[in-house]
């Protein structure tokens, strides 16, 4: 019988060779099937601002639109859009909670200036300005330490400028 290809976005299987999963993913129904399983996990700002550039599907409000979410009209009726409306208004307003309750994203100064605090709480007897870092002592003897592996120093650290990840 041989080998079969199950695509799970059109719940169908068919003989798998190269050709024949190549001609299922560029086909329209299975890029259509793809597109609605993706569309489920999207934000609602983004399913309005899409939507809010469509004009309203004649025949879908009349009763039989036959293009389903194919079509190039919108099928977003005014209760669900306002749903979407209270959602993406409920969104906002966390995100502007949460920012007030965390406040601004610390410096890097600042961060540093904390965390001595704590360690000079911690630890009384140690009154230490800055951060001291060290090398393992397994490490002291190795020659040729690559830079990850080197101490950063505080000037450094410092100077960092601020960058984001992800």
């Amino acid at each position: 019988m041989g080998k079969r290809f199950y695509c799970d976005f059109c719940d169908r299987s068919f003989a798998d060779r190269g050709l024949n999963r190549k001609n299922h993913f560029k086909g329209l129904q299975h890029q259509r099937m793809k597109k609605q399983h993706y569309d489920n996990f999207r934000d609602a700002a983004s399913i309005l601002a899409e939507d809010s550039s469509k004009t309203p599907c004649k025949r879908f409000f009349m009763g039989s639109c036959d293009y389903g979410d194919g079509c190039k009209f919108s099928h977003m009726t005014p209760e669900k859009r306002q749903f979407l409306q209270q959602q993406v208004t409920n969104d906002k307003e966390e995100k502007e909670r949460r920012l007030m309750l965390e406040g601004s994203e610390p410096t890097l100064e600042e961060w540093l200036e904390k965390r001595n605090k704590k360690l000079r709480k911690d630890n009384p007897s140690e009154n230490r300005p800055d951060i001291h870092y060290e090398l393992p002592p397994f490490l002291m003897h190795v020659p040729n330490l690559p830079p990850s592996l080197l101490p950063p120093t505080a000037e450094e650290l410092i100077n960092k400028p601020h960058c984001e990840w992800g």
